[in-house]
């Protein structure tokens, strides 16, 4: 399968970076939102030396037990970092 480049959309995202909203990415299924967002991953991971991304995954069976609770919070905080 070969994979659109969104650059219009990725270059929205890139453009609303550093303001304080909340980002939603929406669409039909399958119609390449994650892969718009590790377009954006990649990005901040390339331009930015300090980055701060944690990826969560929650249909894969690893982040399961991120949907109880406080779990997703602990999960995040013990990777977040301030520094960067």
């Amino acid at each position: 399968m070969k994979t659109i480049e969104r650059t219009e959309y990725l270059n929205r995202i890139k453009n609303l970076k550093d303001t304080p909203d909340i980002k939603v990415i929406t669409g039909v299924r399958r119609c390449g939102k994650s892969k718009l967002m590790d377009a954006f991953i990649s990005y901040v991971q390339k331009q930015f030396e300090n980055n701060n991304v944690i990826r969560i995954k929650l249909n894969l069976k690893e982040f399961e037990s991120l949907k109880i609770g406080d779990n997703l919070y602990k999960y995040i905080d013990a990777r977040f970092a301030a520094e960067k």
